[in-house]
């Protein structure tokens, strides 16, 4: 009977022993399982992070449309006879706008097309003993399509965490459309009169591109712009010829942004 006793008791004592292991073991299981899935949460969420903000540098088949605030500065060999039929001087206006729509061919090369407008300064001159008027003005409109390229291969802009600008080479070519009238005029009646020409426009800068945010950018273009001359020249110069300095904001559209950001939230 004593020996019975005396085995059951060793028995539970092992039984006793045996399941503090287990639990132990157990424990000490997940506690390394939770260890493990730590870091590799940790590397989960830097992958989604990292892949998130690489997206925000993926301009491929994106667009954009903005508009410009330009200056051209005419250096003096554009000058001409001063333009006695209209009394227009292009060299005094130097400020015009241009509106702009770019497509990106891959994430450094862009094509776009801008058109412009460009009020030129009106004159009018009025004789007080004959009553007899005259004077003129017109406008610049300047329609060009050009190319964009990021120098370096776009390393300059790859880095999402710090965004910096890019630089890029623009060449562009088209026209300018320059309409100038002249008018005339007494208490017998008025005339007008006008003139037109269309030279070939090129040229040629180089710009920083900076994103602000998701979906805007800015930019600033510096170029030297040549034409084709006036014949005859008009508005007192020899052609549409100078200086350029642009500013321009952009609206940046998605393009597949948002499907591929939807698909990488929905992983996360």
């Amino acid at each position: 009977m004593a020996f019975g006793i005396k085995q059951v008791t060793i028995g539970a004592f092992y039984c006793m022993i045996t399941l503090c292991v287990t639990r132990l073991h157990s424990q000490d299981k997940v506690n390394t399982d939770k260890e493990w899935e730590l870091p590799k949460f940790e590397r989960y969420e830097k992958t989604v992070k990292f892949s998130m903000d690489s997206l925000k540098v993926i301009y491929r088949h994106r667009w954009s449309v903005g508009i410009s605030f330009c200056g051209l500065y005419m250096p003096g060999y554009t000058s001409a006879e001063k333009d006695y039929k209209t009394g227009v001087n292009m060299r005094s206006k130097h400020s015009f706008y241009m509106f702009s729509f770019e497509y990106y061919l891959t994430n450094v090369t862009r094509v776009g097309i801008e058109a412009g407008w460009q009020k030129l300064p009106q004159k009018i001159e009025f004789d007080e003993r004959s009553a007899y008027i005259k004077g003129g003005g017109g406008m610049n409109i300047p329609v060009l399509a050009y190319l964009k390229r990021d120098l370096f291969d776009g390393a300059l802009n790859r880095t999402a965490e710090h965004n910096p600008p890019s630089l890029f080479i623009v060449a562009a070519v088209g026209f300018t459309f320059t309409n100038l009238v002249k008018v005339r005029g007494n208490r017998d009646g008025m005339s007008i009169s006008l003139y037109k020409q269309t030279p070939f426009t090129s040229k040629l800068g180089i710009g920083v591109f900076q994103r602000i945010g998701r979906v805007i950018g800015s930019e600033f273009i510096w170029s030297y712009q040549i034409s084709s001359n006036y014949s005859p020249y008009i508005g007192s110069v020899s052609s549409y010829s100078g200086f350029s300095l642009a500013a321009r904001l952009s609206f940046m559209g998605n393009g597949k942004f948002n499907k591929v950001k939807r698909h990488i939230d929905s992983m996360y």
